[in-house]
């Protein structure tokens, strides 16, 4: 690898014909002084004043002398495009492009080697396409067109090499399933050589173009692959600024960025601070003067059946809630409301929380009383409450502050409203009946939609006795339409605790080896996704696996779906969220076999095993039980068995992430969310 060096004073170029002017020694001088968010203004300031614009043509033209690879291959190309995805720093490149040979510019591709074309390190889809940021030759450059391509708009990071679906490119670009920490999605992965050139790149960009976080003409930052977090200072959400500032140290401002950042100021007068004052990129990110924090609140409900007959108007659901400060600084003023209900005492300002500090019921229980419509069971059934918690980062509120809602721990989805890397799902109560601790009545407790003919349909039976299962049938409701066809009347007879399987005679071994009964085309197991299934009895609809006449909208498409263990009663109110457990689509492992827990059974299990500190910085979670002879399963989020170590008291994972720990104990289980920042 090419030897790489920091500079930390305004660099003299000396004078080429592919450098034929520097950056000016008093660029920078209306920012001395300056520290933080207020530094990165001013450069914005400095770097726009007197930016000419050229056009998206003139780029090619540029790359002859701004990116032509000089720099490797012992200087022997000179008239040949320096491509970050395929430029091999310690020998031969796996090919080349001309820097004016029209031909090799893309063009139509096939495979690497084909043609190069314009890459933009920050998509101009998430722009709209829209000047001057497309044609701003500081975040665009010449790439191979199959890997510009391949890259897309993935955001950049570590790849997890243990992961599936990976492609790696000729010179060791790679893309595939993310490793770095606060991100889950597919990723794009340069070589080392190159990580912290694009760093620079991205911070130039959040800094030249800070005035246009809002704008309504760009992609919204919570869109899929863009890391941006609608602010104007940081900019960028948390995980990436951290793993830009990693690749910023790691690879520091070599000579050729600095050749490259005169050609540019030349070409369209404007420079990349970062390249010229490395030092810039901690004096704004990792200032004392841009201050930060975080803080994960959870919010848990408890039934209290106020006159011992049942769900009804006048019962109560009591909350329990905490407000955790994770992050390495003091936060004040710190104030809490509710979506539903009222706190015992007056919630009045906290006036501090210390880093790692923990709250808990700061402002007494928090309490809501049902009314009719909760308990109507033709409605919503679901009374939903969420905390909002907000605070300062100075005691005299001059210096912003933050605001993030509660997350319930037994919810799953994992909704990360504000993309600070962390859950805050609402906590929901269903109060139209749920697990009562009586089963009353058989259901759907597993929907396999595999791929092609892979389709499952798993019954259940804990009523306390065997049920005989002539009367029933599984219907489906093609495409969400106004009728239920293909009917499987069921026979024989289903012991208590025990499943009944129906799979398609043509599904996988894994899905054959636990049927009770295959089943051929043209009937109710001809979902995919769109289709509603019941179960019914005596021609009445009692369990249903998504929402009657609701049109074809994939409600549950590529996914298994496993009926959590509290919900134990078949429900015309399909709710995949509070019901269901998702898992992929060839995640068969729980097939054959249910587990149920009344809510008494889950009520002992959750009070008697604890696990702190959750989320945990460094992966080890601590737990408190009583319970004897239990298994503890940790599972992620597509329902991936995980690996862990475990001690007597502790489990510790690796990858940060949202995890399922499930407490299994004679039969029974209850799950609770880990989080792992």
């Amino acid at each position: 690898m090419m030897n790489k060096f920091y500079i930390t004073l305004i660099t003299v170029s000396v004078f080429t014909a592919q450098s034929w002017a520097q950056v000016p020694s008093n660029y920078y001088d209306s920012a001395a002084g300056l520290t933080g968010y207020a530094l990165k203004s001013e450069l914005a300031n400095i770097i726009s004043a007197n930016y000419n614009a050229q056009s998206y043509d003139d780029l090619r033209d540029l790359y002859a002398i701004s990116d032509n690879d000089a720099y490797y291959d012992n200087g022997q190309q000179t008239t040949t495009i320096l491509d970050l995805y395929s430029e091999n720093p310690n020998g031969a490149d796996p090919y080349t492009f001309s820097a004016t040979n029209t031909n090799d510019r893309c063009g139509n591709y096939s495979g690497e080697g084909d043609c190069w074309n314009r890459e933009h390190i920050f998509p101009q889809g998430f722009f709209n396409q829209l000047e001057p940021m497309r044609s701003d030759a500081h975040h665009v450059i010449p790439t191979d067109g199959f890997v510009n391509g391949g890259r897309s708009n993935l955001p950049f990071g570590e790849v997890d090499l243990s992961g599936s679906g990976i492609r790696t490119y000729q010179n060791g670009s790679r893309k595939g399933p993310s490793a770095t920490p606060g991100y889950t999605g597919d990723v794009f992965e340069p070589i080392d050589e190159f990580k912290g050139d694009i760093a620079r790149m991205l911070l130039y960009f959040a800094t030249r173009y800070e005035d246009r976080f809002n704008d309504n003409r760009w992609d919204s930052p919570n869109a899929t692959n863009d890391p941006r977090d609608g602010s104007q200072d940081q900019y960028y959400e948390q995980w990436y600024i951290d793993l830009l500032l990693s690749w910023h140290a790691q690879d520091p401002v070599s000579q050729r960025e600095i050749d490259r950042n005169n050609d540019i100021y030349n070409f369209q007068n404007n420079a990349n601070p970062y390249i010229d004052n490395p030092q810039f990129v901690d004096m704004i990110w990792n200032s004392s003067q841009a201050p930060s924090g975080s803080i994960f609140a959870t919010l848990t409900d408890s039934y209290n059946d106020v006159n011992s007959n049942g769900y009804d108007a006048g019962d109560e659901i009591n909350y329990d809630y905490t407000i955790e400060n994770l992050g390495n600084t003091t936060l004040y003023n710190v104030t809490v409301t509710a979506s539903r209900g009222n706190f015992a005492n007056t919630v009045s300002p906290i006036a501090s929380i210390a880093p790692g500090q923990v709250i808990n019921n700061p402002f007494g229980n928090l309490q809501v009383v049902l009314i009719t419509q909760d308990v109507d069971p033709n409605g919503a059934c679901d009374v939903i409450n969420q905390l909002q918690v907000t605070a300062d980062f100075s005691a005299n509120e001059n210096t912003g502050g933050l605001s993030i809602a509660s997350d319930d721990p037994d919810n799953f989805q994992d909704v990360d409203s504000n993309n600070d890397n962390l859950p805050d799902d609402p906590t929901i109560s269903n109060v139209c009946g749920g697990s009562t601790g009586t089963v009353s009545e058989l259901f759907i407790s597993e929907y396999i939609e595999g791929s092609g003919s892979n389709k499952a349909i798993e019954i259940a039976n804990f009523t306390g006795s065997q049920v005989n299962l002539s009367g029933y049938s599984i219907e489906r409701n093609a495409n969400g339409g106004s009728t239920w066809s293909g009917t499987i009347s069921l026979s024989g007879t289903l012991d208590n605790g025990e499943v009944y399987v129906l799979a398609r005679g043509n599904a996988d071994q894994a899905i054959l080896d636990e049927a009770d009964r295959l089943i051929g085309n043209g009937n109710a197991l001809d979902f995919n996704g769109n289709d509603p299934v019941g179960l019914f009895r005596n021609g009445n609809l009692i369990d249903i696996v998504g929402v009657f006449n609701s049109g074809s909208t994939d409600f549950a498409k590529d996914v298994v779906l496993v009926r959590k263990p509290d919900a134990v009663v078949p429900n015309l109110d399909f709710n995949l969220t509070r019901d269901w457990n998702s898992f992929g689509q060839s995640n068969y492992t729980d097939l054959g076999q249910h587990t149920v827990t009344t809510a008494s059974e889950d009520q002992l299990i959750a009070e008697s095993f604890k696990v702190y500190p959750n989320p945990s910085k460094d992966g080890i979670f601590y737990f408190e039980t009583d319970l004897e002879e239990i298994e503890l399963n940790v599972f992620d989020l597509s329902g991936r068995s995980i690996s862990f170590d475990q001690t007597q008291d502790s489990i510790q994972l690796e990858q940060a992430g949202i995890y399922i720990l499930t407490v299994e104990k004679d039969g029974n289980r209850s799950s609770l969310k880990l989080v792992l920042r």
